[in-house]
């Protein structure tokens, strides 16, 4: 009888006690901090020393040439990242002796179109 008594009061205590689950997008957990997302960059620090795509376990990063018309502007290699290969480790970070790369904390990078897990500093030139 003890066990029942028990189990009926938490099962009791359960029903009133908030939720642990939050409605998402509407509300969100706050991020910790030291989080790995999504790769960012700072193309005019960039000194395609290569460092980043030699260290990357998962070979997800791939120094590029700028596509045409961009080469007189941007005529070193950059890093391009495949996010759908990247493991988020963060030793590309931590090896780029510029801090021309670093991780975000984004990580809405769900897609049907694999090719836009693909990361490239100058797409992202391009569009400022």
């Amino acid at each position: 009888m003890k066990m029942k008594v028990g189990v009926v009061k938490k099962v009791l205590g359960n029903l009133i006690k908030k939720p642990m689950t939050v409605k998402f997008p509407d509300e969100s957990i706050p991020i910790a901090d030291g989080y790995r997302g999504e790769h960012n960059y700072d193309i005019s620090k960039c000194i395609s020393c290569g460092l980043c795509a030699r260290i990357c376990p998962n070979k997800a990063i791939e120094m590029v040439e700028a596509p045409e018309g961009y080469k007189d502007k941007y005529p070193k290699r950059y890093p391009q990242v495949d996010l759908g290969k990247c493991c988020f480790c963060g030793l590309c970070q931590d090896i780029c002796p510029t801090s021309a790369i670093e991780l975000t904390k984004n990580f809405f990078l769900a897609t049907f179109d694999s090719t836009t897990l693909i990361k490239s500093p100058i797409k992202k030139a391009k569009d400022k």
